[in-house]
């Protein structure tokens, strides 16, 4: 038996949803404080800050409450999100017939989206409010997790398809 192309492309998703989200949860240019005297990178982790001045960059672990919640999300979001990868590789190759393993592979590659939607959202809104008079930029990690919260969507609609065809 073939493997079924839906479940090809939902297994690719899903991948990709997993290396963005771990790419985005790592590393720490989610914003950008470009200022005349000095630039600052923030992530979930760290945040550095390079003056201009003296050519120094110090970098410190950042550690508000608020900060943690994002977190724990992003890592719970990353842990469903390789669960959805692992029920489509299950699904394709060893478990075929089993139609509950694809309901696994649905649900966790939605609550990962939703995982990812609550964390960005977080993070956003408590940046609004902390530095509404500085002029940041969201950067590079942050549009990743929105990427893997698109993908792991796609995966889970694509999921969704499979059923609904079989």
């Amino acid at each position: 038996m073939e493997a079924s192309k839906f479940l090809l492309i939902a297994l690719v998703l899903t991948i990709c949803a997993v290396v963005f989200q771990l790419i985005g949860l790592a590393s720490p240019y989610w914003i950008l404080v470009d200022s005349t005297t000095m630039k600052t990178n923030a992530g979930l982790w760290k945040s550095c800050t390079e003056t201009f001045q003296y050519g120094i960059t110090v970098c410190m672990d950042t550690e508000e409450d608020w900060l943690k919640a994002v977190r724990a999300m992003s890592i719970l979001a990353s842990l469903v999100l390789v669960v959805a990868a692992i029920m489509a590789v299950l699904k394709l190759f060893v478990l075929k017939d089993m139609k509950p393993i694809l309901f696994v592979g649905i649900g966790t590659a939605f609550a990962g989206a939703v995982f990812i939607l609550i964390s960005i959202a977080v993070y956003s809104a408590k940046l609004n409010d902390l530095y509404a008079n500085l002029d940041f930029n969201y950067h590079f990690a942050f549009a990743f997790s929105i990427m893997g919260m698109i993908a792991a969507i796609g995966g889970g609609v694509v999921m969704l398809v499979e059923i609904m065809k079989g």
